[in-house]
């Protein structure tokens, strides 16, 4: 098997070992549903409008993931990174939530280096970094925004 089939899978597979290890059940079950609609639906709807619409960046060579030319692990694995971002969220220092989506926009970021060198994804040249940094940033903020008031953040 090629790291093209593997990569999704096995993120999937470390998140979910990571989610299952880390967060309680009950706290799990409360940040799932943040993470579907933050995390897996934002996920399907920028692709199709960044991705379909604009043409900005393109999976490619998806295999037996392929589903409408998207990977089908694609959103659970956000659902996953948003459950988990929620989770660990800084309640005590404000400043340090700045660097904490920094942290995760930067780790996304990277992350789509990696897919992008496995042969997944293609974008524009104009794209990498500071745009797509922009985009991850812009995505954890939202969710960190919207989940802020349901998941008793302090502010």
């Amino acid at each position: 098997m090629t790291v093209q089939v593997l990569l999704y899978p096995t993120l999937v597979l470390i998140l979910a070992t990571f989610l299952l290890i880390t967060v309680p059940r009950k706290v799990f079950r409360a940040l799932l549903p943040y993470g579907l609609v933050l995390g897996g639906l934002l996920d399907y709807m920028w692709n199709v409008i960044f991705g379909d619409l604009f043409k900005i960046f393109i999976y490619k060579n998806n295999g037996v993931f392929d589903v409408s030319g998207q990977i089908i692990f694609a959103p659970l694995a956000w659902t996953l990174i948003i459950v988990f971002y929620l989770y660990f969220w800084p309640r005590e220092n404000r400043q340090l939530c700045y660097f904490y989506v920094l942290f995760w926009g930067g780790l996304a970021t990277g992350f789509s280096q990696v897919v992008y060198f496995a042969g997944l994804f293609e974008y524009k040249p104009w794209f990498y970094p500071l745009p797509m940094l922009i985009m991850f940033l812009v995505r954890f903020a939202l969710a960190a925004w919207v989940a802020k008031p349901w998941t008793n953040f302090s502010t």
